[in-house]
């Protein structure tokens, strides 16, 4: 298994810490992507992120090639950490939401695009905590099954059900919210 972070392996075995700031300017939108879309709150991602680095830099001297890729492990972590946080306090739905450029004009437009937005992210955030994690996976972080179904610690399988269960259920709340 080939690891696009092997490059910075050795450096962070030895403690560097260049390697470790590559690391993160590498992998921290992709982590805090993850960790944003299961716990619908920016500064708790952040926390996630900064928490998940910490870990692996204390783990990186132990690091043993091939066991798993760095991101692959970094999404792990990170997942059980946002699980273990959403086990003690369910979160309250967003209310700053990233802004995103809109490539139509006028403010009518931003407002149609802000409120699908919205009821995407309130869609996404009413699903079981495990099917969000699949579908951010698969479609926020276009992993493949495989790698997503090992950060999750599932079979393919039983991720490509989550996966099922996850559009048929945004699709259903999409819809509910397109009636209301």
């Amino acid at each position: 298994m080939s690891d696009p972070d092997n490059d910075l392996i050795s450096g962070l075995r030895a403690g560097n810490e260049s390697a470790l700031r590559a690391l993160i300017d590498r992998r921290s939108a992709s982590l805090h992507r993850v960790a944003y879309r299961l716990l619908g709150d920016t500064y708790d991602a952040e926390d996630v992120c900064q928490e998940t680095f910490l870990k692996f830099w204390r783990a990186a001297p132990d690091w043993r090639d091939g066991d798993a890729r760095i991101l692959t492990w970094l999404c792990r972590v990170a997942t059980n950490d946002c699980y273990d946080r959403l086990r003690k306090k369910r979160p309250d739905l967003p209310g700053e939401m990233a802004d995103y450029p809109d490539g139509r004009t006028g403010a009518e437009a931003a407002l149609v695009n802000r409120e699908r937005w919205d009821g995407l992210q309130t869609a996404m955030m009413s699903l079981p905590d495990r099917q969000r994690a699949a579908l951010t996976l698969r479609y926020d972080e276009d992993m493949s099954q495989r790698d997503a179904a090992e950060i999750m610690g599932i079979g393919q399988k039983a991720y490509e059900a989550l996966l099922v269960r996850g559009r048929k259920g945004l699709k259903a709340l999409m819809q509910e919210t397109e009636h209301v």
